[in-house]
């Protein structure tokens, strides 16, 4: 039997995830969370875009080779005295010129001298470039706050539950020692039917802490696409002191809209741009191979040529596009950088909330957690004067309902407390 009970936990723990911290949930995300690997595909897409980009600032060099097989070449008419002085007038003679065969080959190189249009592509590239590596801390700052967002709730769910065995212990004993003294004549039954419905709430509130846990834990793996189950590690509540000032890290959304400005910004000017010319320097080697039979060069003919020279292009008139392509994107580059303002303005209001709420709800959270702290020694102290006959089972149970009553303002408090911590972790967080 024990050897059995030892495989069948074996079994059930190969089935488990335990995680003991947020950290190393965030990091098991790292690793397995589809939506941050389609993130890093962006970012390694971005990173070829711009390579491409900067491959298109180098020459480009074509090679073409063509053959032609002159079935019949075409007679031309050429006048008489060409072959015979002695011919008359207006005589002509027709002739045949070239060979059945022509090989020809070549190669064709551009290099463009000034292509402003090529300049202002390549540093869009790289924006965007950027503006993906920024995407993949937005996700990561995204799925990292939903994760602690459950990870938190489960610890709040454990503290509940913590606290639901305790009432559920302590509301036994005083239905036990109530049904006695009802038995005995000692109590009514409306006291007896308080301590039964005191009992009856603590084992509701244990059930409902287990059923909330079990929900939180699958939201998790429903984030993390973790088929297996989750088990968390026991965790008391973290203690912290109450600062006056935190380090943040730099929003990704701050930065996402600066990117976006600058991008805007090189879209305005590329557009202006097209109005620049555009000078390219051009080579290009040739050479023709002219012969009877096929494939048989020992009497045949080579003609090559050779040349290099500058090429100048200039857009005159493109029927009024790029004015209005210069005004939409100036109109576009216009609410960029109003937006990142407002952005700007938005997350420095909001970090300075942040550090207050944090501060107000750690605070709240202490003195709420010494208040349950007397509400127990309280509860503590009128269960020893009941003992000791001191006190009636009525008073013990309003000590006892009092406590109860707290609970829910402590977990409250608990609650807010974690709530702006996993905030104020996440500003304190580098995404990178």
């Amino acid at each position: 039997m024990l050897l059995l009970v030892m495989c069948l936990a074996g079994l059930m723990a190969a089935g488990q995830v335990r995680f003991s911290s947020l950290e190393a949930v965030w990091a098991y995300a790292d690793a397995h969370s589809i939506d941050i690997r389609s993130a890093h595909v962006n970012e390694e897409l971005a990173a070829l875009g711009a390579k491409s980009a900067r491959g298109r600032l180098l020459p480009v060099v074509t090679a073409n080779g063509a053959f032609t097989d002159n079935v019949r070449i075409q007679q031309t008419l050429v006048p008489a005295k060409l072959f015979n002085p002695a011919a008359p007038e207006g005589v002509y003679t027709e002739a045949s010129f070239g060979r059945r065969y022509i090989y020809t080959g070549n190669v064709v190189a551009q290099l463009d001298l000034l292509n402003l249009s090529s300049w202002f592509s390549l540093k869009a590239a790289r924006l965007q470039e950027c503006i993906t590596s920024i995407e993949v801390e937005q996700t990561k700052k995204d799925l990292y706050g939903q994760l602690a967002d459950s990870y938190f709730s489960s610890l709040l769910l454990q503290e509940a539950e913590k606290l639901a065995e305790e009432n559920v212990t302590a509301t036994n004993g005083l239905y036990a020692t109530a049904l006695n003294k009802y038995k005995e004549g000692l109590i009514s039954e409306p006291v007896l039917n308080t301590a039964l419905i005191n009992k009856r709430k603590a084992e509701q509130s244990l059930q409902t802490a287990q059923q909330q846990m079990l929900l939180q834990l699958n939201n998790l793996r429903i984030l993390l696409q973790l088929p297996d189950s989750i088990v968390l590690s026991p965790a008391t509540v973290p203690a912290d002191s109450v600062t006056g000032t935190m380090a943040f890290v730099p929003d990704p959304s701050t930065q996402l809209a600066q990117q976006q400005l600058l991008l805007a910004k090189n879209s305005w000017q590329a557009s202006k741009a097209a109005y620049a010319p555009v000078l390219s320097a051009v080579y290009q080697f040739s050479t023709q191979v002219a012969a009877d039979d096929f494939l048989q060069f020992g009497n045949s003919n080579t003609m090559p040529q050779q040349y290099w020279g500058l090429r100048l292009s200039v857009p005159l008139f493109s029927g009024g596009s790029r004015k209005y392509e210069v005004a939409r994107s100036k109109k576009i580059y216009d609410l960029r950088q109003q937006q990142y303002e407002a952005i700007r303005l938005q997350s420095s209001i909001a970090q300075d909330n942040l550090l207050l709420a944090r501060n107000s709800a750690a605070s709240s959270w202490q003195q709420s957690a010494h208040i349950l702290a007397l509400y127990r020694s309280n509860d503590a102290h009128a269960a020893r004067k009941m003992e000791e006959g001191l006190l009636s089972l009525e008073e013990r149970l309003k000590v006892y309902s009092d406590l109860l009553t707290y609970q829910e303002t402590y977990l409250h408090t608990l609650n807010d407390y974690f709530i702006q911590q996993y905030r104020l972790l996440l500003q304190q967080t580098n995404f990178k």
